[in-house]
C-alpha cells in the first residue's frame, strides 16, 4: 500500500493550503483506501494520496473523486444516470437546493481557480536552462526492475501482446528517455499482474511507483547539479 503523504504546511502556499484543507475534509469520512477500491472510482490509490501531499497540482478527476465522498453524498444523487461521464457530473445529480451541492460547487470553484493561477504562474515563470545529464543510477535501477517484471511474464520479446498501445511509452521508459507517472505505474501493474503468477497488483504498483519516484528525484538532483556547474563555468569564463 502506498505510504501516506506528509501533512502539507498551509503556510507554504496556495497549493499546500488546498491540500491541507482537502485532508481535513477527509477526517471522519471514508478512507482513501475505501474510495480507491470502490467500483465507481477510476483514479488510482496513489493519485488520491498524492493529491493530499501538496507537492503538485492534482488532476481534476482526482480532486473530484475525493470531493464526491467527502463533500457530496452519493446516496443523495439522482439515479436517472447510472454512471457519471464528466469529471464533475456528480454535483449536478445532487438535489438542487441541498447544502452539499452548494458546498461541492464552492470546492470545485476553489480548485479551478487554483489550477488557473498555478498554470498562469507556470506560463510566465522563466524556464530553467536546458542541460543534458546521464541516466542516474536510481533511474537505471528502475529500468532493471521494470525489465525484471516484464521478463517474468515471458513476453519480453512480444511487448505488444503484453502492453498493447502502451508499448512505445514503455520502450521509452526502458531506454531511460522518460519515467512513468504514479498513475502509469499502477496501470502497468494491472497489465503485468495478469501474466505474472501469484502476483498482486498492489505489490507491483507500489514497487514500481516508489522506484519511479526515486528515479524522478534523482533526475531533479542531477539537473540541479548540472545547472550549477554550467553557471559556475560561465562565470569563470567571464571573469
Amino acid at each position: 500500500m502506498p505510504a501516506r503523504p506528509r501533512i502539507p504546511n498551509p503556510q507554504e502556499g496556495p497549493l499546500q493550503e488546498f491540500a491541507y484543507d482537502l485532508r481535513e475534509l477527509g477526517v471522519g469520512n471514508v478512507s482513501v483506501v475505501w474510495i480507491a477500491e470502490h467500483e465507481d472510482t477510476r483514479v488510482s490509490r496513489a493519485a488520491l494520496y498524492a493529491a493530499l501531499s501538496g507537492t503538485r497540482l492534482p488532476k481534476a478527476e482526482t480532486v473530484s473523486t475525493l470531493l464526491r465522498w467527502w463533500v457530496g453524498d452519493p446516496t443523495l444523487e439522482r439515479s436517472d444516470q447510472e454512471d457519471y461521464l464528466d469529471t464533475w457530473d456528480w454535483i449536478d445529480r445532487l438535489p438542487r437546493d441541498h447544502e452539499k451541492r452548494r458546498f461541492a460547487i464552492a470546492w470545485r470553484t476553489r480548485y479551478q481557480r487554483l489550477a488557473r493561477d498555478l498554470l498562469f504562474e507556470r506560463e510566465f515563470r522563466p524556464r530553467a536552462p536546458q542541460v543534458v545529464i546521464d541516466v542516474p543510477p536510481e533511474q537505471q535501477r528502475f529500468i532493471r526492475e521494470l525489465n525484471d517484471l516484464i521478463g517474468k511474464t515471458g513476453l519480453e520479446d512480444e511487448l505488444w501482446l503484453l502492453l498493447g498501445t502502451y508499448t512505445p511509452r514503455v520502450e521509452r521508459y526502458l531506454a531511460g528517455e522518460s519515467i512513468p507517472t504514479n498513475d502509469t505505474c499502477w496501470l502497468l501493474a494491472h497489465r503485468l499482474a495478469d501474466f505474472i503468477p501469484d502476483s498482486r497488483i498492489d505489490d507491483l504498483g507500489t514497487r514500481l511507483m516508489r522506484s519511479a519516484e526515486v528515479a524522478r528525484l534523482a533526475r531533479v538532483r542531477d539537473r540541479r547539479i548540472a545547472r550549477k556547474g554550467r553557471t559556475s563555468g560561465t562565470e569563470a569564463v567571464t571573469e
